[in-house]
């Protein structure tokens, strides 16, 4: 029983200074599409990811629901602050869309870590157009430009002032 004790002790040791040891703090990897920028109010910011899924329609091939994700973090700021778009297009053969428009879905959010409070803010887009160069049917690279206002909703109500959403980005179509 003494040699079966005087062997787990060692080994527990060994166990405890591997469980301790340090390692560096990890850093999530940097995701970037490279494929557009958006620009809020004279901001630029780096487009990080952009998706879509087809709407559940009658012309459901040229329907697209449109999800867009860009870095607004500033140097100065240490926490996350980003923004996301999701903006449906009912045809995106028509090449423009007007907003507001019936029967679409759309939503600006901006999220910042950096305020204590009132981190996440939805903007409601009150003016403008998206304009599609849509890709071909056998698939490709289908591009999109805006130029919005945005507003800010807070319980179903418009408040504060205007802000200019501005920019394009790219995907692919399969």
């Amino acid at each position: 029983m003494q040699r079966l004790s005087s062997l787990i002790f060692p080994a527990l040791t060994a166990v405890l200074l591997t469980a301790c040891s340090t390692s560096e703090e990890y850093l999530p990897p940097v995701y970037s599409c490279d494929c557009g920028t958006l620009v809020l109010d004279g901001d630029s910011l780096q487009v990080l990811g952009a998706e879509f899924v087809y709407l559940q329609q009658e012309d459901s091939l040229f329907s697209r629901r449109y999800f867009v994700t860009a870095d607004a973090q500033s140097e100065d700021e240490s926490e996350e602050h980003g923004v996301s778009l999701t903006l449906d297009v009912l045809n995106v053969q028509q090449g423009a869309v007007f907003y507001p428009a019936d029967g679409v879905f759309t939503q600006f959010d901006e999220t910042n870590f950096n305020v204590a409070f009132d981190t996440t803010q939805t903007f409601r887009i009150t003016n403008g157009v998206a304009s599609i160069m849509a890709a071909p049917l056998t698939g490709g690279e289908e591009t999109v430009t805006l130029d919005f206002l945005i507003r800010r909703e807070q319980n179903g109500e418009l408040v504060g002032f205007e802000r200019t959403l501005k920019g394009s980005f790219k995907l692919d179509i399969n």
